[in-house]
């Protein structure tokens, strides 16, 4: 009888990044496996990178100022990865059905909020990323946030899904005063800079595999752009050969933000 540990390998993980090297294994199915569930697997990837940045920012006196009870942040625009979407729409599904419910009622509140606000057919053009500069970009963040709607998953101020929160979430954190925050578009904010950008990375994979071109899908809509994909949700491949793609571009978005940063 085989079990299914013996159907699974262990993959070799290997990143150098300006916040240091990172080696690990991580065990994969033998074969093909869903994009979804691989994304599931590497998130933590965003939290270790993101954990070396603090360390290395507590070493010069800096530290995370973020703290349990401060969901400022989480009025935010939140750029998810294709799979990350499709991930989330699972995750609800999975849900107590009371649960379920509440969180989809929120869901649809916010999407008639950014209907009622014009702001929806704009957050669009951000599943098409060639379409926005980056002032551009900063313009529909700031507008999101003024809408001041709170994620769907947000509860007394904390996330109830923090295990399986997304890759911008994990990679999101502040080292300036708490309450600049609040009002982020009139005080200085700075972020812990952070290497990893896990959901680009997944996004040019799915990219990749469907022929289409890369794209974000705003977290307030993801469980209506997984509706509107089902026949693309099971994509699979072989894990392994995911796997290395998907540290390949890890490495070029890291390169090209310090690329960017130096210039």
């Amino acid at each position: 009888m085989v079990t299914s540990r013996q159907q699974n390998r262990k993959c070799p993980i290997r990143l150098d990044l300006p916040e240091g090297r990172i080696e690990a294994e991580i065990e994969l199915p033998q074969g093909p496996m869903r994009l979804v569930d691989l994304a599931a697997i590497v998130l933590g990837l965003s939290s270790t990178v993101a954990d070396m940045g603090a360390r290395i920012t507590a070493n010069l006196g800096r530290q995370v100022s973020c703290s349990k009870g401060c969901g400022v942040c989480c009025r935010q625009l939140v750029p998810l990865s294709p799979p990350e979407a499709i991930m989330l729409a699972k995750l609800v599904v999975s849900m107590p059905k009371d649960i379920r419910t509440c969180i989809q009622n929120r869901f649809d509140s916010a999407v008639k909020q950014l209907e009622r606000s014009k702001l929806l057919e704009k957050l669009a053009r951000l599943q098409d990323q060639s379409s926005l500069s980056d002032e551009d970009m900063q313009t529909l963040t700031k507008e999101y946030f003024l809408q001041q709607i709170p994620c769907p998953f947000l509860e007394n101020e904390c996330c109830s899904i923090y295990e399986f929160r997304p890759s911008r979430c994990r990679e999101y954190l502040v080292i300036s005063p708490p309450k600049h925050c609040r009002n982020p578009y009139k005080q200085p904010i700075d972020r812990l800079p952070v290497s990893i950008r896990l959901s680009e990375a997944l996004s040019r994979m799915w990219a990749q595999a469907t022929q289409t071109p890369p794209q974000l899908i705003p977290l307030i809509l993801a469980l209506k752009w997984s509706a509107e994909h089902k026949l693309q949700r099971g994509m699979a491949a072989d894990g392994h050969d995911m796997l290395n793609a998907l540290l390949l571009y890890i490495n070029q978005i890291a390169t090209e933000k310090e690329r960017r940063a130096q210039a």
